[in-house]
């Protein structure tokens, strides 16, 4: 019975690994024919250099086993963009996960950004709330500063980007991250990845998040 029992297990371990690699694959093939069709390149994985331009996003330091995969890379709008999936894995042991996101790059000289990063507020954002650790909030924006977190290195400046524009669209658009830093942007959200068919909506809300910050 126990060496049934050990048995079934390993099947159904063998079948949920196989799917899962199965519907990886599948995603790489169709996202690369995406790739052509935008007359993008393509890469199934991503490299060191790539990796280590994002290192200093918040998202990019999370966790463990960091990878990128499926890179697509353009101009969007004569806009250059990059399009990657990214994981990391948090905890350990039985609480182990690893989580997913599709993750838009956008790297433009008419961004001159403070680094910021905003994020949908969660349970534990508010516990630290609670403890005096507080986000950039708004008063003429109550609705965005109880949806978001948002923090940053220079306040002053922060508060000058996040006009009543950009607030408003925060506001229309929940659940969505966005880091800044110079003249890069990044767009994602958090544990979801985009599905092929969606990308060039994705690139299209981006580029709407782009054009709210660049430079006028």
């Amino acid at each position: 019975m126990i060496l049934l029992i050990i048995l079934g297990s390993v099947v159904v371990v063998t079948i949920i690994i196989y799917a899962i690699w199965y519907f990886n694959r599948k995603r790489t093939k169709t996202l690369r024919l995406v790739a052509e069709s935008l007359n993008f390149t393509f890469s199934e994985k991503g490299d060191k250099p790539l990796m280590d331009s994002l290192s200093g996003f918040d998202l990019f330091s999370r966790g463990y086993g960091r990878r990128i995969s499926n890179v697509l890379s353009g101009k969007f709008n004569l806009l250059p963009v990059t399009v990657l999936d990214y994981h990391y894995t948090m905890g350990g042991g039985i609480s182990t996960s690893t989580l997913h996101q599709t993750v838009l790059v956008i790297e433009s000289e008419k961004l001159n950004l403070p680094r910021f990063i905003l994020h949908p507020e969660d349970i534990f954002d508010k516990i630290a709330s609670a403890f005096g650790k507080e986000g950039i909030n708004f008063e003429a924006a109550p609705l965005f500063s109880k949806q978001y977190l948002l923090n940053g290195d220079n306040e002053t400046s922060i508060r000058s980007l996040f006009n009543a524009s950009v607030l408003d669209y925060y506001e229309q658009h929940r659940g969505v991250s966005t880091e800044g830093d110079g003249v890069k942007l990044i767009y994602y959200r958090f544990f979801h990845r985009v599905s092929p068919d969606k990308i060039q909506d994705f690139l299209r809300q981006g580029y709407d998040v782009f054009d709210l910050f660049k430079i006028r």
